[in-house]
């Protein structure tokens, strides 16, 4: 007979020996439930440090955070759409060198928001850290001017990333209309475009917008079912985006008929800018055509252990997108067949696409590629957007604040702010359905507030808190001011290169309207202030101290 205690001993082992099968002993499960609770009260507890308490669920992973990052900056998409335009700005060398020049300046500017994010984990980013690293007199301005001006980069951003879909839709008709022709290899496909222009139902203003609107609505749909998805979303994104990229750049380039020499790919200049001069066209037209679109997004009061994976989030897809974009670069560069049909295509990239491969549908399938990514982005961007407006709600940084700070569901999500966002991103872009230079201020806007935003906090750190800032666990050392330096730099450079039209002579179509709506987004941020900001906002400390 065996004795009760005996029994519990044998059925004790048994278990313990199934656990140490699957690789987990029971000892390590208590452990790693204990890990993961201190984990999450040093996350609450640095969260209350800085003046909040824990309101989102503690959900996103340090793979999650890195692929949110790297799909925000949507390098597969973004780098394809637009680089039969840059042609024109100083050619294939220019789109080369240019990723080389740029390259260095976006990590250190990472590297600088990576040591911030460290130091403060918070949803606000780039808005709170300028209250956090500046004095307690400048603290509130600074905090509420970059708020403003990161909002503003980050609705501009969504908007691009919403019609930016849109753009990709005439390519299945350009695609459809134009095989026969190509195969017969009879005309241009400039020429062709200017055919079936009048037959393509998506060349309506009134239909582009429509499918804008559809598009925007899924992503705030998507985003309103709550991290965990956007978690799915992103980790489905990342090896889409791997794969997608590996696709193109093996099957355009390897089913090319021609490939142009090497030295036409890194040493051929192509100006046809207006400006005369070729070292300042590259340097001011060419460099901002590289298609390096800097976006660094975080959901710092969501993730995990925020404090360590944050930063690591930024490292890591900050280097991917990099080495994403050169390869794309090259392969795309020696896929060319006619440069002139870039330079004149409504859809360059399925003109690249169907030169190359000379198959319809195999084109359509690149181009899906392109549409899933770039949703992917979208959904992100609206992600960053909302969660940044709910930041400035709970510190009484937006009108109406205590209507705008609320959290729905089980999922926490702050879906009066998407649909706000969804909302200002409508409005604001009804006047493209009138001139397509609207369409392009926006794109430059989104550029130049989220680089601007992105220096502020380094700025604020040189000026205010030096050798002050709190150490996290990642930090530079004593290479952290000089990066710092090198960050605030490189944006007041970058800053002033994105005004620059990129076409002479300067006319209303082709002007630079970037600088106009930066200007306008500032002036209302320091009219808003005098107004009632002054009064009101007092900083990162209401939702501890109950203010």
């Amino acid at each position: 007979m065996i004795s009760n205690n005996n029994k519990n001993d044998v059925i004790t082992t048994e278990i313990e020996n199934i656990a140490k099968i699957d690789n987990l002993s029971i000892k390590e499960q208590r452990e790693g439930s204990s890990t993961s609770t201190n984990d999450e009260d040093r996350d609450a507890q640095r969260l209350a440090e800085l003046g909040y308490k824990q309101e989102f669920k503690r959900e996103v992973t340090l793979f999650v955070q890195t692929s949110y990052t790297f799909s925000i900056m949507a390098v597969l998409p973004n780098w394809l759409i637009g680089f039969g335009g840059s042609m024109s700005a100083g050619g294939p060398m220019s789109l080369f060198w240019g990723l080389i020049v740029v390259m260095p300046f976006v990590m250190a500017t990472g590297l600088a928001m990576a040591e911030q994010f460290s130091a403060y984990p918070v949803n606000g980013g780039v808005y709170s850290w300028c209250y956090l690293l500046s004095s307690k007199e400048w603290g509130p301005l600074m905090s509420w001017l970059c708020g403003y001006i990161f909002l503003a980069g980050t609705l501009t951003a969504t908007m691009s990333a919403a019609y930016t879909m849109i753009l990709m839709f005439p390519g299945y008709s350009l695609l459809h209309h134009t095989l026969i022709d190509i195969l017969l290899c009879t005309g241009k496909i400039d020429i062709i475009n200017i055919t079936i222009r009048a037959n393509n139902p998506m060349d309506s203003a009134g239909a582009r917008m429509g499918l804008y609107i559809v598009f925007l609505l899924l992503g705030v749909f998507y985003t309103c079912l709550g991290l965990r998805f956007n978690g799915y979303l992103n980790r489905f994104i990342v090896f889409w985006g791997a794969i997608g990229t590996m696709l193109v750049v093996i099957i355009v380039p390897s089913m090319a008929q021609t490939h142009p020499s090497g030295k036409w790919v890194f040493t051929e200049f192509l100006n046809t800018t207006g400006y005369d001069n070729s070292g300042l066209t590259f340097m001011f037209v060419s460099i901002t055509s590289s298609r390096m679109e800097f976006r660094i997004a975080q959901i710092s009061e969501g993730t995990k252990n925020a404090s360590s994976s944050g930063p690591r989030g930024i490292i890591i897809a900050l280097s991917s997108a990099m080495v994403q974009a050169l390869i794309l670069c090259i392969s795309t560069l020696y896929s060319i067949q006619d440069v002139e049909e870039l330079q004149n295509s409504s859809s360059p990239v399925a003109t690249l696409f169907l030169r190359a491969t000379r198959n319809e549908k195999l084109s359509a399938f690149l181009l899906t590629i392109l549409i899933v990514s770039q949703f992917g982005a979208l959904c992100n961007v609206l992600l960053a957007g909302a969660q940044v407006m709910y930041a400035m709600a709970r510190d009484y940084c937006l009108p109406n604040s205590k209507f705008w700070y609320k959290l729905n569901g089980k999922q926490q999500i702050p879906v009066r702010l998407l649909l706000l966002v969804a909302a200002i991103c409508i409005t604001v872009l009804l006047p493209s359905l009138a001139s397509d230079v609207y369409y392009e201020a926006i794109i430059s806007t989104s550029v130049i507030c989220l680089n601007v935003s992105y220096g502020l906090p380094a700025f604020c750190r040189l000026i205010w808190k030096r050798n002050d800032m709190p150490k996290g666990p990642f930090d530079l050392g004593k290479y952290s001011i000089p990066i710092n330096i090198i960050a605030v730099v490189w944006v007041i450079f970058f800053g002033v290169i994105l005004c620059i039209p990129s076409v002479h002579p300067i006319t209303p179509e082709t002007m630079n309207w970037s600088c106009l709506m930066l200007g306008a987004t500032v002036i209302f941020a320091l009219t808003f202030w005098q107004v009632s900001g002054r009064k009101i906002y007092k900083g990162p400390l209401q939702t501890i101290t109950g203010e």
